[in-house]
């Protein structure tokens, strides 16, 4: 079977992992996937690259990166991390992004293991920014459940997670916005 059929196979995957995070919640309405969130921080990295003047090709592949080896892992809530250990999780994810690599042309692996350490280690200003909006898009799909129903203080933990991590100070003046819409 092409490489690219295997490929797609495998990310394919992401379209049926739900975000875990939210399933308790949730119980009986729909649930996000990982690739509708992925798709949401793609979209948001491409408005946000394009007004800040940053590199949106390098943003578009680092936010379809950001979370490709849950096609793999599955999506981890924190707790998950912490139960599994951070080396043993750590290892999983480098095991994963090995798998996801080989079916790239190996003239291009290199790019895209050194495309993965910059996200994960926030190396650039678009690493910065891929990280800082994701955990925005996480923000807003909270604010989209309150909407439908869901109440605020279920949702705090998320709003607060959000806070924990975004610096730059727009993105934190939007922060606020939406955690005190809810």
């Amino acid at each position: 079977m092409d490489q690219l059929v295997q490929f797609w196979e495998l990310a394919a995957r992401l379209k049926a992992e739900p975000r875990r995070g939210w399933l308790q919640m949730l119980r009986h309405q729909r649930n996000e996937s990982v690739a509708d969130h992925s798709f949401a921080l793609s979209l948001l990295c491409l408005f946000e690259g394009e007004r800040r003047g940053y590199n949106v090709e390098r943003l578009l592949k680092l936010a379809l990166l950001h979370d490709l080896e849950e096609a793999i892992t599955g999506d981890l809530t924190p707790q998950d991390k912490e139960s599994r250990g951070e080396n043993v999780v750590k290892t999983q994810k480098i095991s994963a992004r090995e798998q996801l690599l080989s079916y790239f042309p190996k003239e291009n692996q290199r790019a895209y293991r050194d495309l993965w350490s910059e996200l994960e280690n926030e190396k650039s200003k678009e690493a910065q920014l891929v990280h800082e909006l994701d955990k925005l898009e996480m923000a807003l799909q909270a604010n989209e459940y309150a909407r439908g129903g869901i109440e605020a203080t279920k949702l705090k933990e998320f709003y607060e997670s959000s806070m924990a991590v975004i610096k730059d100070p727009k993105l934190k003046r939007l922060l606020d916005e939406i955690s005190s819409g809810s």
